[in-house]
């Protein structure tokens, strides 16, 4: 009798998630594998937004340089080209987000062009879900604050979804809510730990700014070294997430 109470307690378990420091171990050893061809993907990104850089950066420094009438004309369109530069950046930079989902998706096995050229069609879908899980989020928030950091990670997987089930709208946050019922704790605790490790590295590797004088030369281009290696290192998160994701998505089959 005590042998099938025990062969029942096995079979009946609840099935458990990889253990954090494999996730992350993995997560980090696939993102330095597979570097280089995530940076192709944000290369294909950054390329269409070069020349309108280039053409703010001129018309801001004669803007500066010339007074009068003409300088004031200069500021002007500065102003102009350097909105129309950032809703470029937007659409194209997010592109190269969208774009390393899909060479996930791809089992880093497609050219990073042609992985690329798939991100077009999936932007609209990708905002529109971001923007509705955010703003159903802000509405938990105005609640109670702890709701809506429940929620947040509740919808954590929603992307996901789309990117990998094709999901939309309202459909993939449902998906999300589906993947994590009966293991919130365990994925909160996840993805807590990966923002801890997060805020650790960016404290020390900001650490530096601490020294140099606010607003100087030496600050600004240390700050845009750190935007840097949060843009290189930023896959990781996605990776770590990812595996709990799928970790998930095996149990609940």
């Amino acid at each position: 009798m005590e042998n099938t109470n025990e062969k029942s307690a096995v079979i009946y378990s609840k099935p458990k998630l990889t253990p954090v420091f494999e996730i992350f171990r993995e997560a980090v050893s696939i993102w330095w594998k597979n570097l280089d061809k995530i940076l192709k993907i944000y290369w294909e990104g950054i390329k269409p937004t070069l020349i309108p850089l280039g053409v703010t950066a001129i018309l801001g420094i004669l803007a500066v340089v010339i007074d009068g009438p003409l300088g004031t004309a200069f500021k002007i369109t500065m102003s102009i080209s350097a909105a129309a530069t950032l809703v470029l950046a937007i659409y194209f930079w997010t592109r190269s987000y969208a774009g390393v989902f899909l060479l996930v998706k791809k089992d880093y096995k497609d050219e990073a062009v042609e992985t690329y050229k798939e991100t077009k069609k999936l932007f609209w879908p990708y905002i529109g879900l971001s923007l509705l899980t955010g703003l159903l989020v802000l509405c938990w928030m105005l609640l109670l604050i702890i709701p809506g950091i429940v929620f947040a990670f509740i919808y954590s997987f929603a992307v996901y979804a789309l990117f990998f089930e094709d999901k939309r709208g309202m459909a993939a946050i449902r998906r999300s809510r589906e993947i994590i019922k009966g293991y919130f704790w365990e994925t909160m605790g996840r993805l807590c730990f990966l923002g801890l490790v997060a805020w650790i590295f960016m404290m020390i590797v900001s650490a530096p700014l601490a020294s140099m004088p606010e607003n100087s030369a030496a600050a600004q281009g240390w700050n845009f070294f750190v935007q840097v290696i949060s843009w290189l290192i930023g896959p990781i998160a996605m990776l770590f997430t990812y595996k709990i994701y799928t970790d998930l998505i095996k149990i609940k089959k």
